[in-house]
């Protein structure tokens, strides 16, 4: 009897963590209002519902030629501004952090050196004793 118990009572436990701690319901978030979707070019009535099936007249306003002139022009500036002015000053700084990189890897190198053969001195001296 009591093993028919244990077997029964054991896959009950195991879903035990999967249950709520409490039985208070939950409530769930309500859901925001749907965002502004913009104007339309859709025709209504009187009432304000839409008119099935009636399209537009004309088709939407287009930007004007000097409108699109201007945009052109103001992104071929900022193409002209973004390229470097001269090649030399970039080749010049990449130069010198070269320099600065090799510099500072000889001086690694020759840490490393120094602290590997301190250590070889120090392990033949504490063999000597």
């Amino acid at each position: 009897m009591a093993a028919t118990l244990a077997l029964i009572g054991a896959p009950l436990s195991a879903c035990q963590p999967l249950l709520p701690r409490d039985d208070t319901p939950t409530i769930l978030p309500r859901l925001g209002a749907a965002p502004a979707s913009g104007p339309s070019a859709q025709r209504l009535d009187e009432n304000g519902y839409p008119l099935i099936g009636a399209f537009p007249k004309a088709a939407a306003p287009q930007v004007s030629n000097e409108e699109v002139q201007a945009t052109r022009d103001r992104f071929a500036n900022v193409a002209a501004r973004a390229t470097p002015p001269n090649d030399a000053a970039y080749q010049r700084r990449v130069g010198e952090l070269s320099q600065i990189a090799a510099q500072q890897q000889s001086e690694a190198e020759a840490r490393l050196r120094a602290a590997t053969t301190g250590s070889a001195a120090d392990a033949a001296s504490s063999r000597a004793q």
